[in-house]
């Protein structure tokens, strides 16, 4: 089989899912161990990191036009940093979510993004063309990346996901793992219509002759992560019998500070301490890391009784 990923916002490095590939392969191994599995971290981080700089150094330029005013009048005592607080936190903010997050917004910079994945797929199964079945993973802003190559119905008659969709007609998409998604907030705002994944089983069966499966998609949410929301509820009226779907939680601690922070009732701190961990914590070397490969392991392998029977996950 063939597994994809497709990474979100604040992704730098092109071995970002090296981790997670090994905790995947690890609950494969002990289950299947004649399995052959052949992974992909496909990467688009690179792009339009001059974008970012731009607004950074726009911010830094003005900050320290008033600075300068600020020391030559003495009007006030107090530091440039009083009066544009968190400076450096908000060059994070934008470095790593709002930055990519905007920038996929823009038509033509989406669909450069798009495009760079779509070269990735196509060397992929090329590098396997014996491998007939498919497995995507996206996670964070990737979940939308994602809709959009296989799903999304809003594109233009040019656009890249057009010809992904074209590509993966000789392989058999099997199941779709979503990590840290924002996709219920993305529904509002985008308006999205989770129908069209009806619309996308049936052409497909048509292609296919016969799909000897459901079209299974696993959401996994960890416990402290701000960006990531269950979507049972939101979309469960506008999909078929013909998909398995289903939330996921992993009950983790991001981080040492959230634990000690909650047991001392500070809990809004805790949950600020603990957002950007809980985030990315689907990929650590950790138990979370662990628990996220076996919910992944349970759906690239149609395990769908565990999934269902144990939707909350402590170890």
């Amino acid at each position: 089989m063939l597994v994809f990923f497709i990474h979100g916002v604040s992704t730098q490095n092109t071995g970002y899912a090296d981790v997670l590939i090994n905790n995947i392969k690890d609950e494969l191994v002990k289950r299947q161990p004649s399995i052959q599995t052949n992974f992909y971290s496909s990467f688009w981080g690179n792009l339009f990191n001059n974008k970012k700089h731009q607004v950074i150094g726009c911010i830094e330029k003005d900050f320290s036009r008033a600075c300068d005013k600020h020391d030559k009048h003495k009007v006030y005592k107090d530091s440039c940093n009083t009066f544009y607080k968190y400076i450096d936190r908000r060059k994070q903010l934008i470095n790593n979510f709002l930055g990519d997050f905007l920038i996929y917004q823009n038509p033509e910079r989406g669909k450069a993004i798009r495009r760079v994945i779509l070269g990735q797929l196509n060397q992929f199964i090329e590098d396997h063309s014996d491998c007939k079945q498919i497995h995507f993973i996206a996670h964070s802003l990737g979940s939308l990346i994602l809709w959009d190559l296989l799903f999304s119905d809003t594109l233009t008659s040019d656009d890249p996901a057009l010809f992904f969709r074209k590509k993966l007609n000789q392989l058999d998409i099997v199941s779709i793992t979503t990590l840290g998604s924002p996709l219920l907030f993305l529904k509002q705002m985008l308006d999205i219509d989770f129908s069209t994944l009806n619309s996308f089983i049936n052409k497909y069966s048509e292609a296919h002759s016969i799909v000897s499966h459901k079209l299974r998609w696993v959401n996994i949410i960890h416990s402290s992560d701000l960006i990531a929301y269950p979507l049972k509820a939101a979309i469960e009226d506008e999909i078929g019998s013909q998909i398995f779907f289903c939330d996921q939680y992993v009950w983790q601690y991001a981080n040492a500070a959230e634990k000690t922070l909650r047991n001392l009732g500070q809990f809004d701190l805790a949950m600020v301490v603990a957002a950007e961990d809980a985030h990315s914590s689907y990929f650590a070397n950790n138990l979370d890391g662990a628990i996220t490969g076996r919910i992944i392991a349970n759906n690239l392998l149609g395990e769908t009784k565990k999934l269902v029977e144990r939707p909350v996950n402590r170890e």
